[in-house]
This record gives structure tokens, C-alpha cells and sequence, in this order.
């Protein structure tokens, strides 16, 4: 559930109640205020406008009939100010229609007197301040988003004129690590086997209180698969930025769904295997999608390490390709750990099972904590690796 947006650091939200009815006020007030809000009150449409330009109040309530300056005049000015202010109606027996009206001109609701049960009045105000609070926040990430297409588009042209500077470019678009999310420990390792590689890891926490993580690898090695690299994090966060905004909740699925009829579409001869991730730190669980990534994940929790399982195609090759959701609950302390493919050339087992085999072992034996697998499979000497090597672990741990 997203937070309450709070204008005024001492108390909770601030609503301005407009109604010429003293005992109606009174009434409304005291039971807000005993639920936690901030009230100021106004006898009339007049007085309520200039309070409401000088208090600057988180949520209106307004009457519809009254002397002067009535309900629907109060809307007009109030939206003309600050259109982003939810203005919930209280409209008496038979006005449903001034009710309509006021729905029309901006109102986030309306409520018909009298009002037995208050509440009702409370719900309409918390969901009216949900409500106002997502939209400021999506035009937040909006704003941000388009901060970060400018700086990806520079950093293209970057990556296009030197490869020592692309390097540069492409550490910089990597996520902070170690970073802490809502107790969730994230910290990863690229490799790369030259300046530049066609390994990415990023990791971000949503609008909605989830936490999004994904590893994937680009095809190839170079300047052409960093290119990759670089539209696949803007991709990845506008994909699911838009799936967000139109269903209100995301799917791994369908990130790479939408990701890979994107990249399809554009037609850069490059696939990419990748494994996406979502954590609800509210629910404890993990939903994943795979998209042709090998080898997978190893998750731990109570000395007991295994590889998480999905059926998978690569993005990028197959406009039409489905990918399987997959969920699982999560215990109370854990360890994630991803890899790329190229830590298999690292591993000294001969067939594919072996090695799969061995690289559990080995973050067992690490605990699944990250430097310990970090330094059981030597990557702070590695120089001439024939792939670009990426490692990413998740940890969460109470104690």
C-alpha cells in the first residue's frame, strides 16, 4: 500500500473542511482528527478557497449547497490552482445531479448526506490521498525516466566513439553495490573479457513496493553487445514502468514479453539470455521468468542450496515467445545467488551436469554470502577469461 502523502512534518495529512453547517463540521472533524488527520475548517466557499491557498491542505471536503461561493465554484477554483489536490463532495438529498457535476469538474469523490457511518467518510478520504499520492508518484518516475533516457541516449554516443570511455559509460549504468533495499542485500562482480561486456546486471525498487532484479547476457562480446546492454536497463524499467501504469501490478512473464518483442523489433542480430526476478518484501515470495538463461540461480535458505528451474527461450530471436511465471515463498533468512554463463569456463568439471553440480557446491561451502563466492571462484585474477563472467547475490538475513 503506498504511503499517505504528508505535506506538514508535525501532524498527519491536512484536510480542509468547507460546509455551513457548524454541527456538520464539528461532527466531521472530530472524528477525522481522532483518526490521525489534520483538520481546518471553513464556513463557507469564500473562506474555504483562501484557506485553501494559504494552508496548501493535502485533501479537501466540500459541501455542495451553500450561500455565495457554493460546492461547484469551490472545484473550479481549487482545480485552477491545484488541479493535483483531491476535492471529495458532500452532497445532500436529491442533488445527485450537482453531484455528477462536480465528478466532472475534478472531484476524486462524492459522498450523500447525511452520512451515518463516518466510516465511510474516512475510507473515501484514505483512498482519495492513495490515489492522489500514486499519480504524484508516477509523474515522479516519469520525470526521472525521461532524466534517464537523456543520459542513456548521451551515454550511446559515448560507447559509439571510444571503447576505453564506453567502459567507463557502462560501469556508470551499473546499479551501487553493495546497496541496501528494504532489507534486501544486493552487491555484484562483472568480468568482462574485454573493455567492454555484454554481461549486465540491474536491480530497482518500483512504484508498487517490489523489488526487480534481472542478470542477462548479450550475444557476442564488444562494443555491439554493450550497445545491447545499455537499451536493455531502459527497456527493462520502461517496460515495466508502462505495465505498472496500465494494470497496476507487473509480471516477470511479461517484462520479457514486452522486452523481447522490443528487441525482436529492432532487428540488432543479438539475442540475450536473461533470468528476472521480483521479490515482495511484503509477502516474502519470489516470482521469476527465464529467458534462455543458463546456468540458474541458486537459492538458499537453512543449509540448503538448490538451482531454481524454468523452461526458457531467448529475447530476441522469436517475437512470439511465451515465458513461464514462476513463484516461490521465500524463508526467513536466504541467499540468491545468479551467474552468468561465462563462470562455467571457470569451473574445472567436464560435462555441463558436473559443473552445475560443482557450482552449488561451492556456494554452499561460501554460505551463498558474495565475496565468499567471489573468492572460491577466483575472479579477483582472472585476466584472460574466454567470456565475460557476472555474479549477483541477494541476501537477507535477520540476524
Amino acid at each position: 500500500m503506498n504511503p499517505i502523502p504528508v505535506k506538514s512534518p508535525m501532524y498527519g495529512p491536512k484536510l480542509l473542511l468547507i460546509d455551513d453547517d457548524a454541527a456538520v463540521r464539528r461532527s466531521f472533524s472530530v472524528y477525522l482528527e481522532d483518526s490521525g488527520y489534520s483538520i481546518i475548517e471553513a464556513p463557507n466557499g469564500a473562506k474555504g478557497v483562501a484557506l485553501f491557498e494559504s494552508e496548501q491542505p493535502d485533501l479537501v471536503l466540500c459541501d455542495l449547497r451553500m450561500p455565495d461561493v457554493d460546492g461547484l465554484d469551490v472545484i473550479r477554483q481549487v482545480a485552477a490552482k491545484d488541479s493535483s489536490t483531491p476535492i471529495i463532495v458532500i452532497s445532500g438529498y436529491g442533488e445527485v445531479g450537482d453531484a455528477v457535476q462536480a465528478l466532472r469538474l475534478g472531484a476524486a469523490d462524492y459522498l450523500m448526506k447525511p452520512i451515518k457511518n463516518l466510516e465511510v467518510l474516512e475510507h473515501s478520504v484514505r483512498r482519495s490521498l492513495q490515489q492522489a499520492n500514486l499519480l504524484a508518484e508516477n509523474e515522479k518516475y516519469s520525470a526521472e525516466l525521461e532524466r534517464s533516457n537523456l543520459q542513456l541516449r548521451h551515454s550511446l554516443d559515448l560507447l559509439r566513439m571510444d571503447q576505453q570511455a564506453g567502459r567507463l559509460v557502462q560501469t556508470r549504468l551499473l546499479p551501487d553495490t553493495p546497496v541496501q533495499l528494504d532489507g534486501f542485500n544486493f552487491q555484484h562482480k562483472i568480468v568482462p573479457s574485454l573493455y567492454l561486456s555484454g554481461d549486465f546486471v540491474d536491480y530497482w525498487k518500483t512504484t508498487d513496493g517490489k523489488l526487480v532484479f534481472y542478470i542477462a547476457d548479450v550475444s557476442g562480446h564488444g562494443a555491439s553487445s554493450a550497445f545491447v546492454t545499455v537499451l536493455l536497463k531502459y527497456m527493462a524499467r520502461d517496460v515495466t514502468n508502462r505495465l505498472l501504469k496500465k494494470t497496476g501490478a507487473v509480471s516477470m512473464s511479461a517484462v520479457l514479453v514486452g522486452l523481447n518483442k522490443e528487441l525482436s523489433q529492432a532487428n540488432l542480430q543479438k539475442h540475450v539470455t536473461a533470468f528476472f526476478g521480483m521479490i515482495d518484501p511484503l509477502a516474502n515470495t519470489l516470482s521469476y521468468a527465464s529467458a534462455g538463461h543458463y546456468p540458474m540461480p541458486i537459492i538458499g535458505s537453512n543449509q540448503k542450496y538448490t538451482l531454481l528451474e524454468a523452461k526458457s527461450f531467448p529475447i530476441g530471436i522469436q517475437a512470439s515467445a511465451t515465458y513461464e511465471e514462476i513463484e516461490v515463498s521465500l524463508g526467513e533468512n536466504f541467499t540468491i545467488n545468479l551467474f552468468s554463463d561465462g563462470v562455467l569456463d571457470l569451473l574445472k568439471s567436464n560435462s555441463l551436469a558436473e559443473k552445475e553440480a560443482t557450482l552449488v557446491e561451492l556456494v554452499k561451502s561460501a554460505a551463498g554470502k558474495f565475496q565468499a563466492v567471489y573468492d572460491g571462484l577466483g575472479l579477483s585474477s582472472v585476466s584472460d577469461a574466454p567470456d565475460d563472467v557476472a555474479l549477483l547475490t541477494i541476501e537477507k538475513s535477520t540476524h
